[in-house]
């Protein structure tokens, strides 16, 4: 099976706990990211195919929010991030649909068409740092922006990563602000591979959020100067990118689409073939 098409069940995955189609209110523990690379001009047209596709989850009754993130920097591509309770709840959204009278035949169309637009993908899990994360978990219905920085630690120093992140967070303070979640990828990326989300309702938000942390290193010497030591010894490498939320290609909860017009669905149509 390609793995567009598992990115399809597991993003329409019935959870066994009634919970699930709720709106989360705290970090998952578990998240799996399935990544699309865009051919060059082709946004439009695969954005009305991923769009179908989200339509047709709707549809079908998805219990949970799967965002879309569309690259602001770095190669044109799309994040699908899905949160999950366990590796069990990920697992049996590869059976959602079978039982839906033409369900798979749908997707299995779309999928075609949206390889058209595509140059490559890859799926990614993985599962929550608490204690390498600060603030509180945020209001995923007004999230429009997002940063994602991936970092990748020396092999035997992957404990390293939670102390940078206390030391960060020790020193940013009660700021409101500033906050983020981290996850370590267990599958699908090297071993030592973090990433650090942070969501902000605006892009003047993340003005806000570099400048208060410009302001939390510049009164910190005695947290910068173990920062430096962590990072020099344990960092292979850090790599900072922005992502814009897409709504139309997302699939939210009832809930979460009723709680702002954003998530509205709107009409979709099949987007015709870019020339070659």
């Amino acid at each position: 099976m390609r793995l567009h098409i598992v990115r399809a069940t597991a993003v329409l995955a019935t959870l066994a706990s009634t919970a699930a189609a709720q709106q989360r209110t705290s970090q998952p523990n578990l998240i799996s990211i399935a990544r699309e690379i865009e051919k060059p001009y082709h946004s439009a047209a695969h954005v009305a195919t991923e769009a179908r596709w989200a339509a047709a989850g709707r549809e079908a009754g998805s219990p949970f929010a799967t965002i879309a993130l569309v690259a602001a920097s770095g190669p044109q591509e799309v994040w699908w991030v899905t949160a999950y309770d366990s590796f069990d709840a990920m697992g049996k959204g590869n059976s959602f649909g079978s039982d839906i009278p033409g369900y798979t035949q749908k997707i299995a169309k779309i999928a075609m068409e949206d390889s058209d637009h595509i140059t490559g993908q890859s799926t990614v899990q993985a599962r929550a740092v608490r204690e390498a994360g600060y603030g509180p978990y945020p209001d995923l219905a007004k999230m429009r922006v997002y940063s994602v920085m991936t970092v990748r630690m020396r092999p035997t120093f992957e404990g390293s990563f939670a102390e940078i992140a206390k030391h960060y967070a020790a020193m940013v303070g009660g700021s409101d602000a500033v906050g983020w979640r981290s996850y370590e990828l267990v599958a699908g990326a090297p071993a030592g591979t973090f990433l650090v989300f942070s969501s902000f309702p605006s892009w003047a938000a993340v003005d806000a959020n570099e400048a208060a942390m410009g302001q939390a290193m510049a009164a910190g010497a005695a947290h910068m100067e173990a920062l430096g030591k962590l990072s020099r010894e344990g960092v292979m490498s850090t790599d900072v990118r922005y992502f814009t939320v897409d709504p139309q290609m997302s699939t939210v909860t009832k809930e979460m689409a009723a709680s702002d017009p954003f998530w509205a669905p709107k009409p979709v149509a099949r987007a015709k073939k870019p020339a070659p």
